[in-house]
């Protein structure tokens, strides 16, 4: 998996956070309580769903946007010859594959299981992976 774009609005402690990723490592520096953590959790949770992020619905939503804000991350990345790009919500998930503009999956279920099967990984197992 080569993470390509990580898009947040509105989650955790960040209002409005859009990272391109370039090839080889990438190092996230910054203080304590800064966010770096939840651009792992943001992944996550794009990918997984609500059991990869820390609390529910209310505690994921950046707490200085007003009520009902909406809530998404966005996540680009490649696996062998094909882009995928997963958009997760508070209340729904689609995943695209290759810049296609109409989702391949389009419920929060069925997007965790597809990817879930296409990365070949639990939550657990990624929160683990060294």
């Amino acid at each position: 998996m080569r993470l390509q774009r990580l898009r947040l609005t509105n989650f955790r402690q960040h209002a409005v956070t859009d990272i391109a990723f370039g090839a080889g490592i990438t190092g996230v520096i910054g203080p304590n309580g800064s966010g770096k953590t939840t651009l792992l959790e943001a992944m996550a949770w794009a990918i997984y769903g609500t059991p990869a992020a820390r609390g529910g619905r209310d505690s994921i939503r950046f707490s200085r946007a007003p009520a009902r804000s909406p809530v998404k991350v966005e996540l680009e990345f490649a696996l062998g010859a094909h882009e995928y790009r997963v958009t997760r919500s508070l209340y729904g998930a689609e995943l695209f594959l290759d810049r296609g503009d109409a989702p391949v999956a389009n419920s929060a279920q069925e997007v965790t299981a597809r990817l879930q099967r296409l990365l070949g990984m639990t939550r657990e197992e990624f929160f683990n992976t060294d």
